[in-house]
This record gives C-alpha cells, sequence and structure tokens, in this order.
C-alpha cells in the first residue's frame, strides 16, 4: 500500500497528539507511508467531506464532542462516503452500539493505548487495501474461521502454517493464530509460489526462509519447522537460487 490519509477529530489537543504519535508509530511498523490530518472540530471535518470533496481513507473520531458528536458527523459523511472506514475514540464503552449503527469498524477506550489502536488500524488498512484493489488484496490476505468468529490474515506475516488435528495454526513472529480448517483447505486457498508443503504438516512461507538444513527450515528468531526429503531438494534449490540472484543485484 502506498499511502493512508488518515484523520484523526478529537477537541482535546493532548489526545490529538498522543493519537497522532500512535498512528505515526504504526505507520513506521508497518512501513506504510501515513499521511495525518488532525481536526478540533468535527463540524468543520464534515464540511470539508460532504462541501470540498476532500476524501480520506480512515476517520478516527472522538464521540463526545461539542457542537456535533463523532456518531452524528459519522451519519452525515456516510451518506456520501458509504466506503469509507470510521473507528471511534471514547471515554464511555456505552457509546459502542451507536457506533456500529453507522458501521464503524469498532472503537477505542480512552486513554488510547498502541495496541488498541493498532488492532483497529490492522482491520481499517486491510478494508481500504480490498477497496483499492481486491484482486491484489485476495493475494495478500486469507479470511479463516477463529473462535467462532471470522478474522482476516496477512499472509505477508505468516511466517510458517502448522497442522493441529483438524485445525490449523498460522505461526507469526509476535505471535499465533488458531483456525478452523484443515491444512489442505487452507493451502488450496494460499499463493503456491510463495507458500509451500515443507512437510505433511507444513507449510512454509518462502519469503521468510533464512536457512534450509538437512531436516529443518530455520526463520530465525529461533524459529524453525522439519523439512522432508519429498521437499526438501526443491525448497533448498528455490531458496539458494534466491540467495544467488540477490547476491548479483549486490
Amino acid at each position: 500500500m502506498s499511502e493512508l490519509k488518515i484523520v484523526v477529530c478529537d477537541d482535546e489537543e493532548f489526545y490529538r497528539s498522543e493519537i497522532d504519535k500512535l498512528v505515526s508509530v504504526f505507520g513506521n511498523e508497518y512501513n506504510i507511508d501515513i499521511e495525518t490530518v488532525l481536526y478540533d472540530d468535527m463540524t468543520r471535518l464534515v464540511d470539508d467531506m460532504l462541501h470540498h470533496n476532500i476524501v480520506y481513507d480512515i476517520l478516527l473520531l472522538d464521540i463526545d464532542m461539542p457542537q456535533c458528536s463523532g456518531i452524528e458527523a459519522a451519519r452525515h459523511i456516510r451518506q456520501k462516503y458509504s466506503d469509507v472506514v470510521i473507528c471511534f475514540i471514547t471515554s464511555h464503552e456505552r457509546y459502542a452500539l451507536s457506533a456500529f449503527e453507522v458501521d464503524a469498524i469498532g472503537y477505542v477506550v480512552k486513554p488510547v493505548k498502541y495496541y488498541d489502536i493498532k488492532k483497529q488500524l490492522e482491520k481499517a488498512r486491510i478494508l481500504v487495501e480490498y477497496r483499492k484493489n481486491a484482486d491484489e488484496a485476495d493475494k495478500k490476505f486469507l479470511t479463516v474461521l477463529v473462535a467462532r468468529k471470522t478474522e482476516i490474515i496477512d499472509l505477508d506475516k505468516v511466517v510458517y502454517i502448522e497442522k493441529r488435528r483438524n485445525q490449523c495454526v498460522f505461526h507469526l513472529y509476535d505471535g499465533e493464530i488458531l483456525c478452523y480448517d484443515t491444512l489442505k483447505n487452507v493451502y488450496n486457498k494460499l499463493n503456491k509460489d510463495k507458500f509451500m508443503f515443507s512437510h505433511q504438516g507444513y507449510i512454509a512461507n518462502f519469503d521468510h526462509i533464512k536457512e534450509v538444513r538437512k531436516n529443518v527450515i530455520c526463520f530465525g528468531n529461533n524459529m524453525e519447522i522439519p523439512v522432508s526429503r519429498k521437499y526438501h531438494n526443491m525448497i533448498e534449490t528455490k531458496h539458494l537460487d534466491k540467495i544467488y540472484r540477490l547476491r548479483k543485484r549486490m
């Protein structure tokens, strides 16, 4: 994704500044260029979008604002921009139901913590990518069933996938996601140039492979999986070819 245009609208300067900093941290972590626009007046934001045709990708709106609340603003904005991604910032969880009535992706409770805003921005980023280029987004994300709800997985972050009975575990460098599906079904949905079986119970993300040994594939951070004789030569050859091509570019 080239750039995200994100609005932070809050009448308190402290929270505008804090959220702006957290959005910047998110951009650095995910290597995304983010243009953040700060508003202290909800009516001005509505006017800019409805009457001056200024378009944004994501709106982070404080609910409890003077003159015009975040909920009211969202209702007006939705009349013209049905697909803009909206997330609310609030001091009170009692507004949660109203947030979903205007099709918001969620809400973050003050004082805002990075983990909470990151979780919402991750969802928002995926929705924006689907809106801009659905075909490319289908290659980058996978929708799975997790604990009776659907979740979208960023496949670039998946290091490897492991079979665990009739379930699959997606291993990331910073955690894991367990879904209710078979490894075979998951493999059929993946890009075969990027994801490959290393063993009957494991699928490796080729982009994360650091070393191919006799019996294991190493990803770094003490993460490794078995590789069987059936797949070893193919994966090793492809990995060595990648190293060769990278060295030629230097």
